[in-house]
């Protein structure tokens, strides 16, 4: 019995040693992995924190240009807007005085009218001819295809200036051997002066018209890739069920470059809003009655609006009005980017 006990005895000691050795080494690895784990843990917030780091050192110059060209002339301009600045050191803060005068000025709500014309007219006549012409070109499906593509291209190299000079001294000429009148004498119709002419309607036509066809290089080349990116395997779904190559347009084609779409029109919108080129030109506002400071208002705009205020204006103050101005179109355009990207997201 006393030999049967010791031998019980013994075992327990060892079972205990071999439990408290067992505890010992899972104490051991626990802490072991537990101190591997935290270093680990450590070097990789270090490592994220480093590339943070870095990523902020390299965007830095781009925000602090961004800072001194974009959104500090903003601000300077809406402080500007609320003063009676000439343009030099004369600065008299008159709060909201000029944007009380802006919203009583004739001539700012018809520019404003004319820009709205000008920008929902051109956003068509453009879109729909390079939409048709990349239509085209993508379903010619032939090995002239790249060639077609530079030649449609290579006119969007040739400056802006330089191709409404040739409209208004060639095409659209006021003489009897322009282009345009030579036609019209074919037909029996006397001749226009387009874009010197004294009828509003005329100068409005001669602008709509510069330009025809009115195809896009950029444009039609980003339609293009928008259509080539079409899975072919849908094409030739919609070729078994029948579908024509018009209904497939309007059925496939279109909803699958809704991106492309929805980025011109915001574009459209917001280039088309700032846009003054052809009044800078050629019609300088006219035709029509001379307003304040020379200014006619035929086809004036708010950017040629705020450049004659700066330019050539005799107005006191010139200079915060046209910064009130020029405030008032960046609400403008703010507003209608942010309602067209609500309703275009609601769409999707």
């Amino acid at each position: 019995m006393d030999k049967f006990s010791s031998y019980e005895t013994k075992g327990m000691d060892e079972e205990i040693l071999a439990t408290e050795e067992r505890e010992d080494c899972e104490n051991f690895y626990d802490s072991h992995f537990s101190v591997s784990a935290a270093v680990h843990k450590t070097s990789f917030w270090k490592k994220k924190s480093t590339k943070q780091y870095f990523g902020v050192i390299w965007i830095l110059p781009a925000f602090l240009l961004l800072c001194v060209f974009c959104l500090y002339p903003t601000l300077l301009a809406f402080i500007n807007s609320m003063t009676n600045w000439d343009g030099g050191n004369v600065r008299e803060f008159i709060w909201f005085s000029n944007y009380s005068e802006l919203f009583a000025d004739v001539i700012f709500w018809r520019s404003l009218l004319n820009v709205v014309i000008l920008t929902v007219v051109g956003m068509l006549l453009g879109n729909m001819a390079s939409l048709v012409l990349a239509e085209l070109l993508y379903n010619m499906r032939s090995k002239l295809t790249a060639f077609y593509r530079f030649l449609f291209v290579l006119p969007a190299m040739i400056p802006g200036i330089i191709t409404m000079l040739l409209w208004q001294k060639l095409i659209l000429s006021g003489q009897s051997n322009g282009f345009m009148n030579v036609i019209l004498g074919w037909f029996g119709i006397e001749s226009q002066e387009w874009f010197a002419s004294q009828s509003t309607f005329i100068v409005f036509l001669s602008i709509f018209l510069y330009g025809f066809p009115w195809m896009g290089g950029t444009s039609f080349l980003i339609y293009l890739a928008g259509l080539n990116g079409i899975d072919e395997s849908v094409i030739d779904a919609s070729k078994l069920d029948g579908v024509g190559t018009f209904r497939r347009i309007f059925v496939i084609d279109l909803p699958l470059i809704k991106g492309q779409l929805k980025y011109f029109l915001v574009m459209g919108i917001i280039g088309g809003l700032q846009n003054y080129s052809m009044q800078y030109a050629i019609t300088f506002g006219g035709p029509g009655e001379v307003a304040v400071n020379g200014m006619q208002t035929g086809t004036i705009v708010p950017g040629y609006y705020i450049y004659r205020l700066i330019y050539g204006s005799s107005r006191i103050g010139a200079y915060g009005y046209a910064c009130a101005m020029g405030v008032m179109m960046f609400v403008i355009i703010l507003i209608i980017t942010i309602v067209n990207n609500t309703l275009l997201k609601s769409e999707d």
